[in-house]
């Protein structure tokens, strides 16, 4: 058991230091359900203690891309009011190399774009150039954020369902068929996806994903031992 105490003293540090814009949160990895352990500016976000992994900690974890980077800095993510989020995360590890934790330091940018929008509209009047895409060093697929014109590489949920939900539909956006049209090999692909971003880390995920292709979970089960054997 690793004590995380001083990183939750510094959660506090940070967010009294940096000010209200900035969200710090810290993730124990050991809780993906339940993984923020200290949060300071919650409000940014609507996130409290007890909350869950993001979608992408969840795939980075599952992926082990935690153990082979110290830190990802400057990528954007988003909460469920579109907060739109400029994002950097530090990653805490054991002695062993392993990671236990993650601490996040989100700037909520959201002001800054509306002036951007602002003066293109009723000063500019041109378009705006491609926004800087600030992509983190490792694959991600990104959701594209149109009213921002920014990459979004993270969202922040509220409680585990939703982000249950979220790599779900996430997933399925490239799909143009009901479930129920879908062939075995493609109920397949996605339980390869969604086990690579890291659903059935979360202990409602299986279910779920059974429950939205009507069927079965020991179907589920059958899908992800073809795919370990691969």
């Amino acid at each position: 058991m690793h004590d995380l105490t001083h990183f939750i003293c510094l959660v506090e540090f940070l967010g009294q230091a940096l000010g209200p814009t900035y969200e710090i949160v810290l993730h124990d990895l050991k809780k993906p359900d339940h993984s923020i352990i200290a949060i300071a500016n919650g409000n940014l976000s609507g996130r409290s203690i007890g909350g869950p992994l993001t979608d992408l900690a969840l795939k980075l974890l599952q992926q082990h891309h935690l153990d082979k980077k110290p830190f990802l800095v400057n990528y954007h993510g988003k909460s469920s009011q579109d907060h739109v989020f400029l994002c950097s995360s530090y990653f805490i590890h054991d002695e062993n190399g392993q990671a236990i934790a993650i601490l996040c330091i989100n700037h909520d940018i959201a002001p800054y774009l509306a002036a951007r929008q602002f003066l293109t509209e009723e000063i500019i009047k041109d378009q705006p150039p491609a926004a800087a895409q600030r992509k983190p060093s490792m694959h991600m697929r990104p959701q594209e954020q149109p009213t921002t014109s920014l990459n979004i590489f993270e969202n922040f949920q509220g409680n585990v369902s939703d982000v249950i939900t979220a790599l779900i539909n996430n997933t399925m956006h490239a799909y143009r068929l009901p479930p129920s049209r879908l062939s075995a090999a493609e109920r397949q692909a996605i339980v390869q996806e969604l086990d690579d971003n890291g659903l059935f880390l979360l202990k409602g995920g299986l279910p779920a994903l059974a429950k939205f292709l009507s069927v079965s979970e020991p179907t589920i089960y059958r899908y992800l031992s073809k795919i370990k054997k691969k």
